[in-house]
């Protein structure tokens, strides 16, 4: 089958369509890569002129369309995609192609997703709130697919490098959010470094997390060489223990990369992750602030149980989670995503436990 996967591409940070690109063809498949952030016009031009906006995304519309009829595929996966109209998805199809988005992100760019979903033959979601969203917008080929790993890429340290110092046995790479700053500061006094964009500008003057600060942003070879060597790779989700419309509920991309690396995962209790992987078993969970710190303590103490964990969390990710699992998904034309039976309809408030872990979460620690 020939299929075209349009995404955003970038050569520095390999990420989701890179992954399924080597998916694909690992099955078999013949693949081409179109970028649809690649504008002719630079953006600083773009943002001082509407004219100029909607001349340079009509170009670039037209680009993909050229791209399908020289390529002829049979399918075309778009990764997000909000700056390809609907009338050019409604062209390809037209010419034979089945179309479909992986809409993978949440929230991002959410309100122009409900939009373009009509004109795709199928359109998947990261988040299963966003899906519920959907269908109450009257789009029944809205589905569930979460984020996976690439085991050719997440994978344990090669036995050569295992012996790698790590000179700090809880490591956590994200951006600086509110939420995360505040639980980070459970943490103090223990041997927790962090990387990320935002950490060294917002953080560095704070006497918790200033000892913490690691360095900024880093390319995927090195945060996958970070939770490699590390006893505990932390995980909090944006929007963590807020309401449910900010975090969509969804299961990060980090999550199962961590899992694919081999270490084990501390991570807060976000509701699809509750419905794809078994705490205390796959994982490690928590819902507040004092309670990250009681099970970060335990697992630097419990070095078997540590391994245990990791160990049926790395099975788990690779039974079910890997971008070719996702991939033959995509192929399938009768696929319908992951189960959304017993997920709560999306107007629904948050149980009282679910709101006394926000508070709890939110407690600043003295």
């Amino acid at each position: 089958m020939k299929v075209l996967i349009s995404g955003a591409f970038n050569p520095a940070f390999e990420a989701l369509p890179e992954y399924l690109i080597e998916a694909f063809r690992r099955l078999g498949h013949e693949v081409i890569g179109f970028d649809h952030r690649a504008h002719l016009l630079p953006g600083r031009l773009r943002a001082r002129s509407t004219v100029l906006e909607r001349l340079d995304r009509a170009m670039l519309n037209r680009r993909f369309l050229a791209a399908a009829r020289r390529f002829r595929p049979d399918l075309i996966l778009v990764n997000q995609g909000t700056v390809l109209a609907r009338a050019t998805i409604e062209a390809a199809r037209e010419m034979g192609a089945r179309c479909v988005n992986w809409f993978s992100d949440y929230p991002a760019e959410f309100e122009a997703g409900l939009e373009l979903a009509p004109a795709y033959d199928a359109f998947f979601s990261g988040s299963s709130y966003a899906v519920l969203r959907h269908r109450e917008a009257g789009h029944p080929r809205a589905a569930w697919l979460p984020f996976a790993c690439d085991p050719e890429v997440h994978r344990p340290a090669a036995t050569s490098d295992s012996g790698a110092r790590q000179p700090d046995r809880v490591v956590f790479v994200g951006s600086c959010y509110p939420e995360r700053q505040i639980l980070l500061r459970f943490l103090r006094g223990l041997p927790v470094g962090i990387w990320g964009p935002g950490w060294e500008l917002r953080a560095a003057g704070d006497p918790h997390l200033g000892p913490m600060l690691r360095g900024g942003a880093l390319r995927p070879s090195a945060w996958r060489a970070l939770y490699q060597r590390a006893d505990v790779a932390l995980n909090i989700h944006y929007g963590a223990f807020g309401p449910r419309e900010v975090s969509g509920d969804m299961a990060n991309t980090r999550l199962f990369e961590i899992f694919g690396c081999g270490a084990l995962q501390v991570v807060d209790r976000q509701a699809d992750l509750l419905r794809l992987f078994k705490d205390g078993d796959e994982f490690c969970g928590f819902s507040g602030g004092e309670e990250l710190r009681a099970v970060v303590e335990e697992a630097l103490r419990d070095s078997d149980r540590r391994r245990a964990v990791a160990a049926q969390g790395r099975r788990a990710v690779l039974a079910a989670h890997t971008y070719e699992h996702r991939a033959r998904t995509l192929l399938d034309p009768a696929a319908e995503g992951f189960d959304l039976r017993g997920i709560p309809h999306s107007g629904s408030s948050r149980d009282p436990a679910a709101l006394e872990a926000a508070r709890s979460a939110r407690r600043v620690a003295r």
